[in-house]
């Protein structure tokens, strides 16, 4: 009976945070500097008309926008979900362990040393980046197995996050970048056309897919590796796949997007409170918990001083950095204990 009334559940989350997104996004392409009705926005997505500045501003402008926030929300929450069972820290996530500000560093380097660079070589120094604070904090968690262990990466975090910024703001100055690394720094959509949504597009559904097949490995691994290795699972490939899938997802959603903060910490917790620690049902939740709290933040941004927009990178922290001080305290207190 309780088995049939957690699947009833996960079934449940997953309708409504269906309907919420769809009611989200209707919301997210309607509201701005310009209010839109809902009759133009359904002509201007199937029955286009280039003369009607209402339909240019949904074709060119809102509706790339509202694609952005669903996949960098979804790519943010399923790598946060991803190196939360992995790493057994409920304190990870691509923006408090680091990775965020090495796919940052990434792109600083992409700006200085190939100027004339396409989205694609963007993206591919940004994976680099993010490689490169992946594999410092996955080294770190296979060392320890104190209960302080989550506080300890989050401080390792936190000195990455800080080195990354520190060399990423030095290489801007130097090479006059300030300004673009500035706005980049400030995490946001506003500016995201249809091109870089059919770049974005593959990586996210690659991904994706590749957190979906780990879903089963990732929740043997989140019991702790002792008795992963006793369910035959092999730690090894599952940490190797499982890194890719976040590189993947954060890699690209950063330099598309910027690194937009506390998505991956919060959703992952709020998932596992409702559908329970597997996670091929917290991943699929996640995945559209994601996409409609940066769906939210996002015209929420909006909203808050128009005409003028407020970066939802903001938005974002407002909701994470409570969350995470409360979570950074439990864990504390769990220490003392």
């Amino acid at each position: 009976m309780n088995t049939n009334r957690k699947s009833h559940l996960w079934m449940v989350c997953l309708a409504v945070l269906f309907l919420l997104l769809l009611l989200l996004s209707c919301i997210s392409m309607q509201v701005g500097a310009k209010n839109i009705s809902p009759d133009a926005i359904v002509k201007a997505l199937f029955f286009y008309d280039s003369s009607k500045s209402s339909q240019v501003i949904i074709r060119t402008s809102r509706f790339p926008r509202t694609l952005a926030a669903i996949m960098v929300g979804a790519s943010f929450s399923v790598s946060g979900a991803i190196m939360q069972g992995t790493t057994r820290n409920p304190m990870a996530s691509p923006s408090i362990l680091g990775i965020n500000a090495g796919a940052g560093f990434g792109l600083a380097l992409a700006l200085i040393f190939f100027p004339a660079a396409s989205l694609n070589m963007t993206v591919l120094c940004s994976f680099l980046g993010a490689a490169l604070s992946t594999a410092i904090i996955f080294l770190v968690s296979s060392f320890g197995r104190s209960n302080s262990q989550p506080l300890k990466l989050a401080l390792v975090g936190t000195a990455i996050t800080a080195m990354f910024n520190a060399v990423s703001q030095a290489l801007a100055v130097g090479f006059k970048l300030s300004q673009d690394l500035t706005f980049w720094n400030a995490g946001g959509i506003s500016g995201i056309r249809l091109a870089q949504i059919r770049l974005l597009f593959p990586y996210t559904l690659s991904g994706l897919i590749i957190a979906f097949f780990m879903a089963r490995s990732v929740t043997i691994l989140s019991l702790g590796e002792e008795v992963a290795v006793g369910l035959g699972g092999k730690t090894r490939q599952i940490r190797f796949f499982s890194s890719l899938a976040v590189l993947i997802l954060t890699g690209s959603a950063v330099a598309i997007a910027g690194p937009i903060g506390f998505i991956g910490l919060v959703v992952p917790h709020a998932v596992r409170a409702l559908v329970g620690m597997d996670y091929r049902k917290v991943i699929p939740c996640g995945m559209l918990a994601g996409a409609v709290l940066l769906l939210l933040a996002d015209i929420v941004s909006r909203l808050i001083h128009p005409p003028f927009e407020t970066p939802v990178g903001a938005v974002t922290a407002l909701i994470g950095v409570p969350f995470f001080i409360g979570l950074a305290n439990k864990n504390r207190k769990r220490g003392e204990k």
